[in-house]
């Protein structure tokens, strides 16, 4: 597996210039073609087929400004990305934000999308854009964090593992990166009474199976934690790892996310990059 395309959302947040730039290293590192996308924030109902409002008009009064706040991201975009000396385009749509990503993640190997800000994100957007992603398109999703990054990312990757689905696909979604990495760690938290974690057949298959990929992993077994959320996040700080990567656990109905508490915990409080997948 390799990233071939990247696709990285785009706005006139303060946290946008960090995610851009963290996305085209990764495009340049795989040499991956990079699409960055911005959008007006309003549904694609409401313009099924573009922006299409009459000059002068009320209507276009309320949304020529979003059209051209989007215009700006990308303009912003292109500079850093041909500095970074990547393949790229840029891309314009006429929609939210996690309608567009999700439908242009699926022509993609990997979406870059920010962490959550409060004092920056709209009220329906809040805690929804990289699961919502994730759930919808299932494609891999790397979220930056809001706090800044002192020493890139990607050589010391933490993995958390619990044999499920989701960490299998996150798994898989990292290799990319691993292989790259200078230490990788794959961490399990054994629930009291589990006998497959540590158990040495399992270990055995888990480091055969990234062997072969070329990611030489030292594989941890500890005691289930009361907050795997909160012992991931300590264990990543302490050890000084710059991406985690985890399952992304829950699911959608009708539009709303509800995701398990490690998921939750991880996304909200990290401080590196967070690789997750479904």
């Amino acid at each position: 597996m390799s990233y071939r395309t990247i696709v990285v959302h785009v706005d006139e947040s303060r946290h946008a210039p960090q995610r851009i730039r963290l996305a085209a290293r990764l495009a340049g590192e795989h040499e991956a073609h990079l699409v960055g996308l911005a959008v007006t924030g309003v549904s694609r109902e409401v313009f099924p087929h573009g922006y299409h409002a009459v000059p002068g008009s009320l209507e276009a009064s309320y949304f020529e400004p979003l059209h051209a706040s989007a215009a700006r991201a990308l303009e912003g975009f292109g500079l850093l990305a041909a500095e970074a000396g990547v393949s790229f385009e840029k891309r314009l749509v006429c929609d939210l934000a996690s309608e567009a990503l999700a439908r242009m993640g699926r022509f993609a190997d990997l979406v870059v999308a920010g962490q959550d800000d409060p004092d920056e994100a709209l009220k329906d957007t809040i805690g929804r854009i990289p699961e919502y992603v994730a759930f919808t398109c299932a494609r891999p999703v790397l979220v930056t964090p809001n706090a800044p990054l002192a020493h890139g990312m990607g050589r010391h990757v933490l993995v958390g593992w619990n044999g499920s689905q989701e960490a299998s696909s996150a798994l898989l979604a990292a290799l990319p990166m691993m292989r790259h990495a200078v230490r990788v760690t794959v961490v399990s938290f054994r629930p009291h009474g589990d006998l497959e974690l540590d158990d040495p057949q399992h270990q055995a298959d888990l480091a055969a199976f990234l062997a072969r990929h070329d990611v030489q992993a030292d594989l941890l077994v500890l005691a289930h934690p009361i907050d795997g959320g909160r012992a991931l996040l300590e264990l990543a700080r302490r050890e000084a790892y710059d991406l985690l990567v985890i399952g992304c656990y829950g699911h959608s109905q009708f539009r709303e996310l509800f995701l398990g508490g490690v998921t939750r915990k991880v996304l909200r409080d990290a401080t590196v990059p967070v690789l997750m997948a479904r």
